[in-house]
């Protein structure tokens, strides 16, 4: 049962307007632009993988949120979604990437590679590793004791090589209501 719809960003209203108000040659434009066009690609993947876990329909009772942020110890800690299951509790972070993703596992590294330029992206793994820590650290705090499991969800079919096998699972959006 959905219990917690995504919205949309404040962060990507706030952006849209101001990229509405500002002049085209103000020297923070570009930027602001591409911060934009990043954050609207980032919730675009989210919407996609709400369409497919839609799809998800189990026999027993379940429990999925969007968007959800915690505050333990003092650090807020942001989660794409949540699956609550009878016997564990699954966080998924959910990445709009494009072109080929090469995925190393010691270290951790994603590189994304878009017409031939190469870049060494944040880990989404390690992302996750990060989240997964504080939400069994929150949950235990009130008296949970539960498994969690992590899962990436890449939002798009795209090139993927994973060099180095991870004990994250990687799947692509379309994938994932299958897979469990």
């Amino acid at each position: 049962m959905l219990i917690k719809k995504r919205s949309e960003p404040l962060s990507l209203l706030g952006l849209q307007s101001l990229i509405n108000r500002l002049p085209n040659n103000h020297p923070k434009y570009t930027m602001i632009e591409e911060d934009l066009r990043k954050r609207k690609a980032g919730f675009g993947g989210e919407l996609n993988f709400d369409k497919h876990i839609n799809e998800f329909r189990p026999t027993y009772p379940f429990g999925l949120l969007h968007d959800i942020c915690l505050l333990y110890n003092g650090i807020f800690f942001q989660m794409d979604s949540v699956l609550i299951l009878p016997d564990k509790i699954i966080v998924f972070e959910i990445k709009n990437l494009g072109g080929k993703i090469t995925v190393k596992a010691n270290p951790t590294q994603f590189i994304q590679e878009i017409k031939g330029e190469r870049k060494i992206i944040q880990s989404p793994i390690t992302e996750l590793d990060r989240k997964m820590i504080f939400m069994d650290r929150w949950l235990k705090e009130r008296g949970i004791d539960i498994k969690i499991k992590g899962m990436i969800g890449l939002a798009y079919t795209n090139e993927l090589f994973i060099e180095e096998e991870t004990n994250t699972e990687i799947l692509f959006t379309h994938e994932i209501p299958i897979r469990m």
